[in-house]
């Protein structure tokens, strides 16, 4: 039998949940919390899907924290190249990023082995250095690490 009193009742509840936590923090502040948890989320979700961190087969509590880390910071840096480089779907970036290879022919000289697209020349125009030349020499890769330098030191005055 349905119980039309109950339901009149809970129908006054529709659109309200309760939040458990442990955090020490205002109502405000936890609702504002809990409405960014979707972010969160949506890393997560990217690093099982895209960065496919799982399965994971380490058990000790060194190598787990460890591996945390390093999926920590492979977010983080993905992150800060999605706000450099917005518009592009998660898997397209990845995607593009991992298709980024060169072939070396000499002793430190290589040649693109990449599909150039709008996505690489906005990654190269963003990032101040170019990788679809025909030749990139080693003298090259020292310029772009030498101008990693000089901006690094830019950013801390």
């Amino acid at each position: 039998m349905i119980d039309k009193e109950r339901i009149k009742k809970e129908e006054m509840f529709d659109g309200f949940y309760g939040i458990c936590t442990d955090l020490e923090a205002s109502p405000l502040e936890l609702i504002k919390i809990n409405k960014n948890r979707w972010e969160i989320e949506r890393c997560f979700r990217e690093m099982k899907t895209e960065f496919q961190v799982r399965p994971v087969y380490v058990r000790r509590e060194d190598r787990i924290k460890s591996h945390f880390l390093v999926c920590f910071l492979a977010l983080l840096v993905f992150r800060l190249f999605k706000q450099e480089i917005p518009g592009y779907s998660s898997y397209e970036s990845i995607k593009t990023l991992r298709q980024f290879n060169l072939a070396e022919i000499s002793a430190g000289d290589y040649i693109p082995i990449f599909q150039r697209t709008d996505l690489t020349d906005k990654i190269h125009d963003s990032f101040g250095f170019r990788l679809d030349r025909e030749l990139i020499t080693q003298k090259y890769f020292k310029k772009i690490y030498k101008q990693t330098k000089k901006e690094k030191k830019y950013a801390k005055n």
